[in-house]
């Protein structure tokens, strides 16, 4: 679980002498580095001040400001998934009109994760430019007009929208979590699991609302993907005013670098289960609705399922923060995905399973995802997380992108579900195994924590 980084080593604790079990030698040395460095704490307050902190002389002025801050960041999350699962539910009719192919079709979900791979990288330069505050009022402007855009014109705007639209959410993608760490350092938890239910509520929002505007209102899928333009503008308003109010307060020391993070293999480990588990994700995201019509459903019930598999992840989503790096993460990833590796293959059994199928499915990956930004955020030293979230969301989704293109491809090889349900099976094995390790490996990390705490 995350634990509070207001923590700092007592003046006559050397935490280069205590060592968990299996820890690697580079990490010893990043540690013994980092407890080496004078007047540093390992594990600073970068909040300026506690949230709490209401009683100190100008506690109630920032007591409103860090609430504020929160209604602007649960507001964020509600639109960092919306535009892009409103998508698949109109993909018949958006193929139909723009003549899109079956591999085309896919790249409609696999563009936004390229572009969530490709553009994380800029949030850090921006974050260090900019401030986090503003760069967060920034990312919402190319939001606007992607969506506007992709409901504009042929097939050339559609995809140029959906750029525009993934550059915006890339960079929201790193900064919301490095954004939480900082400015909520003994709440990292809690805002943790909002933040990742929030992200699950917009998804199945997205899904869920599209059709009945695009046939029931008789809207079409133009206007019924380009209304996410007007959510997305009040936002980017309220994220202004938080921006004009300044931040909360300063890190004591800079962010770690991206080339120093990339250097350990913890790193790569967390970067390659955000690949897999965007790549499940996004897959069944792309190709649910169309496996659920070919069992017999509706298209407009297969957008209703699609949004329940959204839904469905908010127990998880806020659960795993608290044991995803516990003592016994090994036990509750496992548990976590285990079913779903059933589930892959009742989809081909008719409508009512196939449905049951859909609904395992969203329950394992709304603790998925949420496992993966946990691993993120629950460093030793927080000065790490915005290289790392970059790093594994930058890598991991620009791999996760290839997902929905290798499910369509197997599909239109075969003509059928078995294999590209067989491929995703397997991936979400490794995700077990992979993710027991990174658990148990985090835990280890924050042992000297937990004697400290004695």
């Amino acid at each position: 679980m995350v634990r509070p980084v207001a923590e700092q080593w007592p003046a006559s604790f050397d935490p280069a002498r205590i060592v968990a079990p299996s820890q690697t030698s580079e990490e010893d040395g990043a540690m013994a580095e980092r407890a080496a460095m004078p007047n540093v704490p390992d594990v600073p307050d970068v909040s300026g001040a506690r949230a709490d902190d209401s009683t100190s002389p100008g506690g109630a002025a920032r007591a409103g400001g860090l609430g504020l801050l929160i209604a602007a960041v649960v507001a964020a999350a509600a639109l960092m998934r919306a535009p892009i699962t409103a998508v698949p539910p109109s993909l018949d009719s958006i193929s139909s009109q723009l003549h899109l192919s079956a591999a085309a079709a896919g790249a409609t979900t696999s563009l936004p994760l390229l572009c969530f791979g490709i553009f994380a990288f800029l949030a850090p330069l921006l974050v260090a430019r900019f401030g986090l505050e503003r760069t967060m009022a920034g990312l919402l402007v190319p939001m606007v007009v992607g969506i506007l855009l992709r409901s504009a014109g042929a097939a050339a705007a559609f995809f140029a929208g959906a750029v525009l639209v993934g550059v915006g959410i890339a960079i929201g993608n790193v900064i919301l979590p490095a954004l939480i760490r900082a400015r909520f350092p003994t709440r990292v938890a809690v805002m943790m699991g909002v933040y990742v239910s929030v992200l699950q509520i917009s998804g199945a929002v997205g899904s869920a609302v599209t059709v009945p505007l695009e046939e029931g209102a008789g809207w079409g899928w133009r206007t019924a993907l380009a209304v996410w333009a007007v959510p997305v503008a009040v936002v980017l308003l309220l994220w202004i005013v938080v921006a004009r109010r300044g931040p909360t307060g300063a890190p004591i020391r800079p962010p770690t670098g991206l080339g120093h993070v990339a250097r350990r293999r913890l790193p790569w480990a967390i970067t390659a289960f955000m690949a897999l588990q965007a790549a499940v994700f996004y897959s069944l995201l792309t190709w649910l609705p169309a496996q659920l019509v070919d069992q017999g459903l509706s298209t407009a019930a297969a957008g209703a399922i699609l949004g329940l598999y959204s839904l469905f992840g908010l127990p998880g989503a806020f659960l795993a923060p608290h044991f995803a790096t516990g003592r016994h993460a090994g036990a509750f990833i496992t548990c976590a995905y285990g079913l779903q590796v059933v589930a892959m293959f009742l989809f081909g059994l008719g409508p009512v399973t196939a449905t049951i199928a859909a609904l395992i499915c969203g329950l394992c990956q709304g603790a998925g995802f949420s496992i993966a930004l946990t691993f993120i955020a629950d460093q030793p030293d927080p000065h790490d997380v915005p290289a790392i979230s970059a790093l594994a969301q930058g890598v991991g989704y620009l791999l996760a992108a290839l997902g929905p293109v290798a499910v369509g491809a197997l599909y239109a090889a075969t003509t059928g579900w078995l294999a590209p349900n067989s491929l995703i099976a397997a991936m979400v094995v490794a995700l077990i195994v992979l993710g027991s390790t990174i658990g148990r490996r985090i835990y280890q990390m924050h042992v000297p924590e937990q004697l400290i705490g004695r």
